[in-house]
């Protein structure tokens, strides 16, 4: 008590007087920007209660990590609240038999304490609720809330907000309570609590520059100065590439403190800085592979075995735990279920592999030793756990809830304190307050070390915000209104070590991404030179077609293209001079060209483009006699599934795609040759498209040459292009890109593109 601040103290004492008074029910929500001392001010609270009231306080947080801070559980254990992890559970009642057994563990609490509140949804807080009323029977009590306990909220609002459902302080609407409860109606809880707020900040006060800044991060305020301060603290890379970054990056973290770790903002991310930091440890790399069973149809088996293996980078879909993790002897790993609080053993606990145990013939590995903190050997086992594939079909998977922890995500990190630690605050960066909590780990300027910083990533929730100016005038109006109008903050391009994973609509961050990675808006390419809309015209196309863009990224390698498709993505300025010179001399020249040439250079240029493209041609050609079997047989690959358009002339009433492809691909066409059989000289020819892809590119022949020269097609009647389905093969395909060429030449423009903005495939050059 005697290490008490005053506000700390002011606090303490409010809630010790309405203990001691058996007339008052405690519930008190209490803020603090990170680093006031929350955590030492519950620790002194439990102990009094302990020692003056001989009682017990049932200490709880939303996160494993944060509930070990505490010395605490998890809420999700300690109130036995349903857990899933694709989506919030609705609320379920417990068996007498289980309600007999909490009440006996929680008989003799006096106060429940509940830490890191603005992780915490406004239906978990109504789940909170409901248990404690249904453990001690106050459903039908007049002021029965909480089951009529004491209860004490610790948290900041202006920290990372709930990954599923709304702050707590909103109130749950009618359709929600009816979803997750299963009701017609439901309480305001938050408005029944008092608040007080802590304004000492204790993490950072051998460093009152930095505390000051972060005062003014945390209201998403950061002024010319602060950014300059922040900038001073990024690291400088050398190489050019996102591989030879990445490099820099893993010898830069290697001779940093070892207890130093490195926040990203997702998983995607940290994966990446994983992997690349494990392979600089010299070793063997050992491969552990879950066992998964799979409830479902022995028809159905093959089908979910293929989805597990396209999960394998979608951990959020499986429950938080991979089907195969790779670590090696001294790789620094973290727990990824909660084991035993009471050892320290919980979701996002950092050791250090020591040991590998395996079965008797060496073909199975049994568990694992790690060291932890405070030198600490554990041994971890495999775990059980469950989760949905499609409707109604699980998977029981066995595996060891490990992961590499060379880097963690923010969201893991809040309630942790550190010396030094390395970070990413760039373009990355996709929840209010992310920014924040990841600074504010620190405790010291000089401990950080930023890879990039992105001034715009410095949001605070303006929901947040006006809660805490309401609190204020009702509880605390001696101390200001929060103002954080101020003029928007200029962004700063990232220094790319990664290639960033946008290829899928949501990523696996524990909640979503931000629009500006994840939805492909619409928007033209810069023709600087006045002659590059050729290409810009293709780009846009491939880069608006999933498929496409999955195989320009699958190889996670920096080039030109790759780099114009992150560009893209992010809105920047892409530089497609660039990707026209490393397809061929003659498209770096100011000249116009033809846009299929460039098209068939891009796709010899880049193999990943071809193989998303790929098509098999088969030209038959026989005997006319039909009498006579000759027959000759060749194959053709190529990416451009080409249709004349002359046919269209000849009709008065216009054709569609799939009349042009039916006519071209199924007629028999006579052709002037010698029959090695029947030695006659009429030959018939048709072409037969063998197999295709996701992905078509088909060309319509629109110019003619006459006199060497092109010259375009006018009165052809080819009907709705780009809203036409089409089926070859029996694969239905929808035309979601049609590049429409509007100049008398070929290699003439203007161009104009046609894109649906829809993850869908199909694309059509005119």
């Amino acid at each position: 008590m005697s290490q008490l601040n005053e506000d700390q103290k002011r606090v303490f004492d409010k809630v010790c007087q309405v203990l001691q008074n058996q007339n008052q029910i405690l519930r008190l929500y209490v803020s603090g920007e990170g680093g006031t001392g929350k955590s030492f001010l519950i620790d002194t609270i439990k102990h009094w209660i302990s020692l003056n009231l001989e009682k017990v306080t049932a200490i709880s947080a939303p996160t494993g990590i944060a509930a070990c801070n505490i010395n605490g559980l998890t809420i999700h254990r300690m109130f036995q609240l349903p857990v899933t992890h694709e989506s919030t559970a609705k609320y379920t009642h417990l068996s007498d038999m289980v309600l007999k057994t909490l009440r006996e563990k929680l008989k003799n609490v006096e106060l429940f304490i509940i830490d890191e509140v603005s992780m915490i949804s406004n239906v978990t807080l109504m789940f909170i609720n409901l248990r404690l009323c249904e453990i001690f029977d106050t459903t039908d009590v007049d002021d029965g809330f909480f089951g009529r306990k004491h209860i004490i909220l610790f948290g900041d609002l202006l920290q990372l907000p709930p990954v599923k459902e709304q702050f707590p302080f909103v109130k749950m609407s009618r359709s929600e309570v009816q979803k997750y409860l299963g009701t017609m109606g439901g309480s305001d809880l938050w408005r029944l609590l008092d608040y007080d707020e802590l304004l000492l900040n204790m993490r950072q006060r051998c460093d009152n520059a930095y505390r000051e800044i972060l005062s003014r991060v945390r209201i998403g305020l950061v002024t010319d100065s602060d950014i300059n301060v922040l900038q001073s603290r990024k690291i400088n890379f050398k190489g050019s590439s996102c591989d030879e970054r990445l490099n820099e990056l893993c010898a830069y973290m290697n001779q940093l403190p070892i207890d130093t770790i490195c926040l990203l903002p997702t998983c995607y991310l940290c994966k990446i800085f994983n992997t690349a930091m494990l392979d600089k440890i010299d070793g063997d790399e050992i491969l552990l592979i879950a066992d998964d069973d799979v409830d479902c149809a022995p028809a159905m088996r093959k089908k979910v075995q293929k989805i597990l293996e396209e999960k394998d980078d979608k951990v959020s879909e499986t429950a938080g735990i991979e089907r195969v993790i790779a670590i090696k002897i001294g790789a620094k790993v973290m727990i990824r279920r909660n084991i035993d609080v009471t050892l320290g053993l919980v979701n996002g606990t950092i050791g250090n592999v020591v040991a590998v145990n395996r079965s008797v013939d060496g073909n199975r590995i049994d568990s694992i030793k790690i060291v932890i903190s405070n030198n600490k050997e554990v041994t971890i086992t495999k775990v059980d756990i469950k989760f949905e594939v499609f409707h109604k079909v699980m998977v029981h998977r066995k595996q060891f809830p490990l992961s590499l922890s060379y880097g963690i995500t923010i969201h893991k990190s809040q309630g942790i304190t550190c010396k030094n630690a390395m970070m990413d605050l760039g373009t990355s960066v996709f929840s209010d307050g992310q920014a924040y909590v990841g600074l504010s780990r620190v405790s010291t300027l000089g401990g950080l070390h930023l890879i990039n910083f992105n001034p715009a990533s410095i949001k605070a929730n303006s929901g947040a915000i006006a809660e805490y100016n309401r609190l204020r005038s009702v509880f605390k109006s001696q101390l200001p209104q929060i103002n954080s109008s101020k003029k928007k903050a200029v962004k700063i391009h990232d220094c790319r070590w990664a290639i960033p994973n946008i290829i899928d609509d949501v990523q696996n961050y524990g909640c979503e991404e931000s629009e500006s990675i994840v939805t492909w808006k619409i928007y033209g390419l810069c023709n600087d030179d006045r002659v590059s809309c050729y290409a810009n015209v293709i780009l846009q196309c491939a880069f608006h077609c999933v498929r496409i863009r999955q195989q320009i990224l699958k190889n996670k390698v920096s080039n030109p293209l790759t780099d114009a498709v992150c560009a893209y993505a992010e809105r920047r300025r892409c530089n497609i001079l660039a990707v026209r010179r490393s397809v061929g001399e003659r498209f770096e020249e100011r000249t116009q060209q033809d846009v299929s040439e460039f098209f068939t250079a891009l796709t010899s240029t880049y193999s990943e483009i071809n193989d998303a493209l790929e098509i098999e041609l088969k030209h038959v050609i026989c005997c006319s006699n039909v009498k006579c079997n000759y027959s000759v047989t060749t194959l053709e690959k190529s990416c451009l599934l080409m249709l004349p358009i002359q046919s269209t002339l000849k009709r008065k009433k216009g054709v569609t795609l799939q009349t042009l492809i039916d006519l071209e691909f199924s007629k028999w066409e006579t052709i002037n040759g010698n029959c090695n059989e029947c030695k006659g000289i009429v030959l018939k020819k048709k072409t037969v498209i063998e197999s295709t892809l996701s992905v078509l590119v088909i060309q319509l022949n629109l110019y003619t040459f006459v006199n060497g020269a092109s010259k375009k097609i006018i009165q052809n009647r080819i009907n709705a292009v780009p809203t036409s389905n089409v089926t070859i093969n029996k694969k239905k395909y929808k035309v979601i890109s049609a590049i429409f060429h509007e100049g008398e030449e070929m290699n003439r423009g203007p161009l104009y593109v046609y894109v649906e903005n829809k993850q869908k495939i199909g694309m059509v050059l005119l």
